[in-house]
């Protein structure tokens, strides 16, 4: 059998080598799991299967079980940039996370294992420590049910992530990590662009309800529905007091 060496460039995420430079990008999954207290009855999560198969294809990746509130907080703010540093040891590495949150998803957020509920604007704001340390936004994989409302993790000033990928509804265990087995696959192996692995993942596992965004868009979308809400309801002008 022949196995695909790592790829250091990938097509969707954006090319930065130079004749000067040569700056090299190496994408890697940044994993954190919190599967529900039923999910881990027998020791076993669909994280934990996703993070094994990704080793065994020898795809990069950091695994962190966050079985409560103050370990997810954890996972996002203290071991996301100690991962980061850890792979790019040298100036000219440029080390691209993609965090996959693999959890149980809810319309307005995301549920953990000890049963808190984090909404979207709350884990904007875990996410902020990535913008702190790359200075631009993540790459976020949701493995949840209605994932894709992570959009509303992004407003008219805040684009809040580069790229996003998730269900826009519920979704089988087993159709997301068969779905994301075949996008990490397409991403890191095949060149593919997000569109392409994307595509991948609906072929995969048979739902076709897995899409993808980019920030910009959505904040751009917003801003605009915004200035139309100002345009149809402007200001009330004040009126001179004697």
């Amino acid at each position: 059998m022949k196995r695909s060496g790592e790829m250091a460039t990938r097509k969707s995420l954006s090319k930065c080598h130079s004749p000067i430079s040569q700056i090299v990008n190496q994408p890697f999954v940044f994993l954190v799991d919190s599967p529900s207290h039923h999910d881990l009855y027998d020791g076993y999560s669909i994280g934990m299967a996703l993070r094994d198969a990704l080793r065994a294809i020898r795809i990069p990746c950091f695994y962190t079980l966050a079985t409560s509130n103050e370990n997810f907080r954890s996972a996002l703010t203290t071991r996301l940039p100690e991962s980061i540093r850890q792979m790019q040891p040298s100036t000219n590495i440029n080390a691209i996370p993609i965090i996959h949150l693999c959890m149980h998803g809810a319309p307005m957020g995301v549920g953990l294992t000890d049963g808190a509920f984090l909404s979207w604007q709350d884990l904007r704001s875990l996410l902020l420590t990535h913008n702190y340390v790359k200075g631009h936004d993540p790459y976020v994989c949701m493995a949840s049910c209605n994932g894709f409302n992570g959009t509303n993790m992004a407003n008219a000033f805040d684009s809040a992530f580069s790229v996003l990928i998730g269900n826009t509804g519920a979704v089988f265990q087993s159709d997301v990590t068969v779905a994301y087995m075949a996008f990490y696959n397409h991403l890191f192996y095949k060149n593919a662009s997000f569109d392409q692995a994307v595509k991948a993942m609906c072929e995969a596992s048979g739902d076709h309800n897995f899409y993808y965004t980019h920030g910009e868009q959505v904040k751009s979308q917003k801003f605009a529905e915004m200035q139309s809400h100002f345009v149809n309801n402007p200001w009330p002008n004040p009126q001179p007091s004697w």
